[in-house]
């Protein structure tokens, strides 16, 4: 009961609290009404407002005291005058403070708030310098603030002066006003004024001003950073900004005849003022890779700004400016350039090394350079192909004219361009003066329209004119002038021409030097010619060099009519000349002639052309075919003649048909003579009509052709061939002329017979033959005979023979090839298959010898089978060789390989070899060796041209001796050969008994040179050393032991590597005495015949014993004496030189023994080669191989009757000479000379002495 008496009692309570707090807050709301407390309202902003000169005057408020406040109509009083209508507002007043009295705004939101501040209208200046800077009088504390309105300076103005918008947050106190804005714009008209910015936080006084910027844009600068202004007794500023990808406005440049394309420019700045001094730091970059820092100080003065410098600089470059702008808008400065870059200024520029200064003066109005004068002294180094430049001079640009106040002068390395005059922008003319000298292509082709590839010219110019309808008045040399097709050596031009778009007043005469036009080259030539009202006569024109020459006169009129009055062409011993004048038509589409006649020598063309489509109609009479070498074709220097007959192109009215009735006499088509060839076809719509094609020559060469062939054969379309011919003794290359396969390849005399059938689609023929004195490259084949067919894509040669002296070819084949004529590229036919059978008897293997480069000839019995069959990618061959006291001669050695009996089986591409002997020996002993030599291995020919070859060869006793005599003796071989279009031939031969004789060479590296489409061969032989074996040559004579191998890479000399040791012998080296009892080594380094040596050796003078030891190099060596006696080197050179020791008092230069003369001669000689090649370079030029110098001996002692001589070896078998006598009795004479060495063993020697007189003689070595 109790627990539900107390339920009951809360159950009233709450609702008598829910009714109490509902009619409390029903009494709240009333209470709250605005029009309960607007009056108060009032009451409360005046009572804050006073305080501050201010007065409100609210209308009636709407809404309510918890959420929003709404007014139609606010107006705000100052005691000045000033006044603000705010025309909506929209605020919340914050209810706590109100209670107490105070009003205390959350939000306001007012858009367009009118402010009218009240001016005297007795002071001119602008309205930013009249409006009192006091933003804490302004009475507003609000955390959202929404307003945006205008300005206006007085209540008759209805256009404002200052727009404005502000969102954000403000408090205002007694001494400052706070703000956090997140947008602002304010817009003023005087001064011209845009400012918009985003989240900007700062405090605001009459006595500072700092600001926070996040993002600002002023006048389209956009910038941010942080900005502090004291405006108390300094009135400074400190300032760090940021200016973000600014642009100068383009129409800055508008009233300028050039307008640069300046990139955006980014900026950091420090400054500092005190509003009449500004200086300080900034750093500007850009996108073109500008990276500057610098300086500036400006100074402001009542009526102009004066930039005492602005100081920009990075690693490389500088720039300077210092100068004046007035409020009126002149200004005037300098700008120092140091080694500037403009391509890092302005965008598609070229990159630039400017140094120098500019002056600078002009006007500035509208926001627009309407006045500039420059003055300018500036170098450059990179720009025009790192030629050094330069461009000086001053100009003045006003009211759209431009005047040349200083002469420009630009210089480019030589080349100099000197310019002036004025130009106006208003009337778009000109009237230039220019002075070239020595000017350079590019500054030619900066004022003409086309471009020149090479050439400077000298001289004058003068331009002038409409920009449209330019004139020019020329007298200029061109030096080197190289345009498209045409070079001269010098080319003068002296013109007058008034349009040069019309072409219609004026002259050009022309005078030219040594040129080429094409391939056409001339000494010399002239033209000249008038203008007059679209009407240009060519008073003459006239090229010639030597006995040849073009002349002609004529004119061209308006419709496009070229006239040739008068013709003259002599080339290459031939005459042309028009009896009568030559019309002929240009137009945009065609050319075309009225009928006209040429005399060519003793002949006549006559008749007329015309193009798109080709027409005409052309007589001959005695014309030479010489005429054709005027048009470069592959077939102008094949056909000599002389032409009788008519072509006519065109035949009614059908551009694809043409007739040719032509008879040639007394000439020669590719290689063959005839006395008369007789042409009579019809050509329509790719179809041949040949009625007669016939040739004759005396009794025996003939060939008669005749029949329907189609010339453009479509594969799509079937037409009918039917061609008869018959050729008796014509040269083959009539016929392969026409192939590139058989051009170079094929050669001799043909006769038989050749007829066509079918169609264009299944072509037959029939071809019966012989070619007398054939050559197949560089083969020789004799008479070669043949019967074949062609018919369903397969030709079939029933039967072929060779015949050559007693070498004899036959056999039969079937090949499976396209020989269609409406198949464009002949090639083997993919389902068929080929058979080839050979056989043949052989004296000589010219046929192999002519591929092999080292084998001179390959002789003997030999019989040969060759059967080939299976498709045309996968051949098989098979047959069969044997050869029969046969023998090969190479270039390599003096004696043949001889007594080779061989056979061997080629079975699937394979030849394996069954069986090779042979005897290689020395046939000057008279001693006979059978059978020394075997081969064995294999070839194999799955490509037949290109055959890899992989052999043995082994060998005893066998005898070698190199036709140069370099090498020779006995020998073991065991070499194995392999390889395919280069043969590598590698193994050991064992030397057994014989000598080495070839010289010494130098260090210098022999290049290699491959010749191209042969077989070639590559050596690496090692030669280790038995029994008795020597080198002999003109340095050592002695016995040798140990191992060498030699090596030769394609055409290159023979180089030699191993280590030798001397067992015995004599060495000569350096000195004229001989040295015996010689021991050590030499070591070759591989490249040419160069010994490292290291040795000793020994002479008796008197009874001391001199002792000789060398090391180093052969060419340079460090030698040294010794003696069982004890002796000094000075000692042992004066017994060398004296045969005995003398006193150190008595020595004296003259009677020098002879031995002294020859060793200080020896030394000399090989000092003189030396320094010849290092003083002259001739060596590293290629020109001259080898330098030997004799008879210096001379030039210490003269008298003795040795000539002293040079000689200079330019290659191998070329020498050149030349040798000078100091004797008393033969003095001055000298005598020039060249040797020609026509094989290694005979040569034809030539001399000139001083008396002119020719003296002949042969020299034949002979090794024993």
């Amino acid at each position: 009961m109790m627990e539900k008496a107390f339920k009951e009692i809360m159950t009233k309570r709450q609702i008598i609290s829910t009714f109490i707090l509902l009619g409390i807050s029903v009494a709240l709301f009333a209470l709250f009404r605005p029009s309960i407390w607007q009056e108060r309202i009032e009451i409360y902003l005046n009572n804050q407002l006073v305080k501050k000169g201010w007065s409100i005057n609210i209308s009636e408020l709407s809404g309510h005291l918890f959420f929003n406040l709404y007014s139609d109509n606010v107006d705000l009083i100052h005691e000045n005058g000033t006044s603000i209508l705010f025309p909506k507002v929209n605020a919340h007043i914050e209810l706590i403070p109100l209670i107490a009295g105070k009003i205390v705004l959350d939000k306001l939101l007012v858009p367009d708030t009118e402010i009218r501040l009240l001016i005297g209208d007795d002071n001119n200046d602008s309205l930013i310098d009249n409006i009192k800077f006091e933003p804490e009088k302004i009475p507003i504390n609000i955390n959202q603030i929404f307003l945006d309105g205008n300005i206006y300076t007085s209540d008759s103005d209805s256009i404002p002066d200052v727009q404005f918008l502000i969102d954000g947050k403000v408090n205002s106190s007694l001494e400052e006003m706070n703000i956090s804005l997140t947008e602002i714009e304010i817009s003023s008209s005087i001064p011209g004024l845009n400012f918009s910015g985003k989240g900007i936080d700062g405090v605001l006084s009459s006595k500072k001003i700092n600001l926070n910027i996040d993002k600002a844009n002023i006048d389209e600068f956009e910038i941010s950073g942080e900005f502090n202004y004291d405006l108390e007794n300094d009135k400074f500023l400190m300032a760090e900004l940021d200016l973000i990808e600014y642009e100068i406005p383009k129409n800055i440049f508008s009233q300028l005849p050039l307008q640069p394309e300046l990139s955006k420019i980014s900026a950091k700045l420090k400054i500092e003022s005190d509003m009449n001094y500004y200086r300080g730091d900034l750093l500007i970059k850009n996108d073109l890779g500008l990276d500057m820092t610098g300086q500036f100080d400006l100074k402001r003065f009542d009526n102009l700004f004066q930039l005492d410098s602005l100081i920009l600089s990075d690693d490389e470059t500088g720039l300077k400016i210092i100068g004046v702008y007035e409020q009126a808008g002149r200004f005037n400065g300098i700008i120092n350039l140091d080694n500037l870059d403009i391509s890092d200024w302005i965008s598609k520029s070229k990159e630039t090394d400017l140094s120098g200064y500019l002056l600078i003066n002009g006007e500035i109005s509208d926001n627009e350079i309407s006045i500039l004068d420059i003055n300018a002294e500036i170098n450059e180094s990179i720009l025009f192909e790192r030629e050094p430049s330069s461009i000086s001079g001053g100009i003045s640009y006003q009211n759209e004219n431009l005047f040349i106040t200083n002469s420009i002068t630009l210089t480019i390395g030589p080349s100099i361009v000197s310019i002036k005059g004025s130009s106006d922008f208003n009337n778009k003319s000109m009237n230039l003066d220019l002075s070239l000298t020595e000017a350079s292509t590019f500054l030619i082709n900066n004022f003409w329209s086309d471009s020149l590839n090479s050439g400077n010219a000298t001289g004058s110019m003068k331009v002038f004119g409409l920009f449209n309808e330019i004139g020019i008045n020329t007298e200029l040399i061109i030096n080197d002038f190289k345009y498209k097709d045409i070079m001269l050596d010098i080319f003068e031009l002296s013109s007058e021409i008034g349009n040069l778009n019309n072409l219609d007043d004026g002259y050009v005469n022309l005078k030219f030097g040594k040129g080429v036009w094409k391939e056409y080259g001339f000494e010399s030539g002239t033209g000249s010619f008038l203008l007059n009202n679209n009407f240009i006569e060519i008073s003459s024109f006239e090229l010639k060099n030597k006995d040849d020459f073009l002349q002609f006169n004529g004119s061209i009129e308006s419709d496009s009519v070229f006239t040739l009055d008068r013709f003259q062409f002599a080339y290459r011993n031939h005459y042309l000349v028009n009896p009568k004048p030559i019309k002929i038509l240009f137009q945009d589409d065609f050319i075309s002639t009225l009928p006209f006649e040429i005399h060519v020598d003793d002949g006549v063309v006559e008749g007329f052309v015309k193009t798109n489509p080709i027409m005409g109609n052309l007589k001959f009479s005695n014309v030479t075919t010489d005429l054709l070498s005027l048009f470069p074709s592959d077939y102008s220097e094949r056909l000599k003649g002389n032409i009788f007959g008519e072509l006519t192109i065109g035949k009614n009215l059908n551009p694809k048909a043409f007739d040719l009735n032509v008879n040639l006499k007394n000439g020669e088509i590719a290689n063959q003579p005839f006395d008369d060839f007789e042409i009579l076809t019809h050509y329509n719509d790719g179809v041949l009509d040949l009625e007669v094609l016939k040739l004759t020559h005396g009794k025996d060469s003939n060939f008669k052709i005749k029949g329907i062939f189609p010339v453009n054969s479509d594969s799509s379309q079937f037409a009918k061939v039917n061609l008869k011919s018959e050729f008796n003794n014509i040269n083959m290359t009539f016929f392969t002329q026409f192939s590139k396969v058989w051009k170079d390849n094929l050669f001799g005399i043909f006769s038989g017979q050749f007829s066509m059938g079918g169609t264009t689609k299944k072509t037959n023929f029939n071809v019966n033959g012989k070619i007398d004195n054939t050559f197949y490259k560089g083969v020789p084949l004799g008479t070669v005979k043949w019967k074949g067919n062609y018919n369903d894509k397969t030709l079939t040669f029933s039967q072929f023979t060779s015949d050559w002296s007693d070498n004899h070819i036959s056999g039969s084949a079937t090949l499976p090839i396209i020989y269609d004529l409406a198949v464009a590229e002949k090639t083997w036919h993919s389902d068929g298959e080929l058979f080839v059978r050979t056989e043949g008897s052989f004296k000589s293997a010219v046929f192999l010898s002519t591929f092999l480069t080292e084998t001179d000839s390959i002789v003997g019995d030999i019989n040969i089978k060759l059967n080939i069959k299976g498709p045309t990618d996968n051949l098989i061959r098979s047959g069969e060789i044997s050869i029969i006291e046969g023998s090969i001669y190479t270039v390599l050695m003096d004696e043949p390989v001889n007594n080779i009996a061989a056979s061997a089986i080629l079975s699937d591409n394979i030849m394996n070899i069954n069986s090779f002997s042979s005897t290689l020996y020395d046939s000057d002993l008279k001693k006979k060796i059978d059978n020394n030599i075997n081969l064995s291995g294999k070839i194999n020919f799955k490509r037949f041209f290109e055959p890899r070859y992989d052999l043995q060869i082994l060998g005893e006793n066998i005898f070698y001796r190199s036709l140069n005599g370099d090498v020779e003796g006995y020998g073991d071989l065991d070499l194995t050969v392999v390889g395919k279009d280069t043969l590598e031939i590698v193994g050991t031969i064992k030397a057994k008994n014989g000598a080495i004789y070839k010289e010494f060479t130098g260090d210098e590296a022999v290049a290699s040179i491959e010749e191209k489409g042969r077989i070639t061969t590559n050596y690496n032989v090692r030669f280790p050393i038995e029994d008795t074996f020597s080198i002999r040559n003109s340095q050592i004579d002695a016995k040798i032991t140990g191992e060498m191998t030699m090596s030769r890479q394609f055409d290159s000399d023979w180089n030699y590597a191993g280590e030798i040791e001397f067992i015995e012998g004599n060495i000569y080296y350096y000195l004229g005495d001989v040295f015996e009892d010689l021991r050590g080594s030499m070591t070759l380094d591989g490249e040419g015949f160069n010994p490292f040596l290291e040795l000793n050796a020994s002479t008796q003078i008197g009874d001391a014993k001199i002792i000789l030891g060398v090391y180093g190099p052969f060419d340079n060596p460090e030698w040294n004496f010794d003696s069982d006696k004890g002796y000094t080197e000075s000692d042992i050179l004066q017994l060398l030189t004296f045969n005995t020791r003398v006193a150190e008092e008595g020595i004296t230069t003259e009677g020098l023994g002879t031995q002294a003369q020859t060793i200080l001669g020896a030394y000399l000689e090989r000092q003189l080669e030396k320094n010849f090649f290092k003083s002259t370079g001739l060596k590293s030029s290629g020109l001259i191989e080898d330098v030997e110098i004799s008879g210096t001996s001379e030039l210490i002692n003269p008298g003795q009757g040795e000539e002293f001589s040079i000689s200079a070896k330019v290659n191998k078998n070329f020498s050149l000479s030349y040798r000078r006598s100091f004797s008393l009795e033969a003095a001055y004479k000298n005598k020039v000379g060249v040797e020609y060495k026509l094989n290694p063993n005979f040569s034809v020697i030539g001399n000139v002495d001083e008396t002119g007189q020719v003296h002949m003689k042969f020299r034949v070595r002979r090794v024993y």
